[in-house]
């Protein structure tokens, strides 16, 4: 073996020392999603490393469901969104600066509501707030230049319970979180 070999040998042993500090999860991480819903999140991470628990305050409707039919009327708008997840988070083992995340729990929606059209007339609007549940599944990435920094993609669900139960709505988005 000659002394390129060990010198590579060395840098790649060190370099595989120090990954998975960059990627480490810190206690709690805060960011914006553009999405459905979309808006401000909170997480805080468990101090096994693997769950976390979510909290998404935004709007609902904004990108896949704004003018939808609902009940015997429509959206025509965008509403707000709170929701909370239990998350598990794993990271992947091609790289562990990527991450991958499930989970699930509960969601309040509010947003108004239209009914029908009443011969040439559309009904004027109230407030429709909806209970439900929603799952999610995404990958997040960890840059090992911006160690606190990390940019995710998501996709799931949510399904209401009351008042419209079954009434399913796609969700997910992209966005970055800051953590610390």
């Amino acid at each position: 073996m000659n002394l390129k070999h060990v010198k590579l040998a060395c840098l790649f042993f060190l370099l595989s020392c120090n990954a998975p500090a960059y990627s480490q999860l810190q206690e709690w991480s805060a960011g914006f999603r553009i999405g459905e819903p979309g808006g401000f999140m909170a997480r805080r991470y468990s101090d096994n490393g693997i769950n976390a628990l979510e909290v998404n305050i935004g709007t609902y409707g904004g990108l896949w469901g704004t003018d939808r039919k609902y009940q015997d009327g429509t959206f025509n708008n965008i509403g707000y969104s709170i929701n909370v997840l239990y998350l598990w988070h794993h990271p992947t083992i091609i790289n562990s600066d990527l991450h991958t995340y499930y989970g699930f729990g509960p969601q309040l929606n509010s947003r108004d509501w239209y009914a029908n059209k009443v011969g040439n007339n559309l009904a004027a609007s109230k407030r429709a707030s909806a209970m439900g549940g929603t799952a999610v599944g995404g990958i997040e990435y960890f840059p090992i230049d911006a160690p606190n920094l990390s940019f995710f993609s998501e996709i799931g669900f949510y399904t209401e319970i009351a008042p419209n139960p079954f009434f399913f709505h796609l969700q997910g988005g992209i966005g970055v979180r800051v953590n610390f």
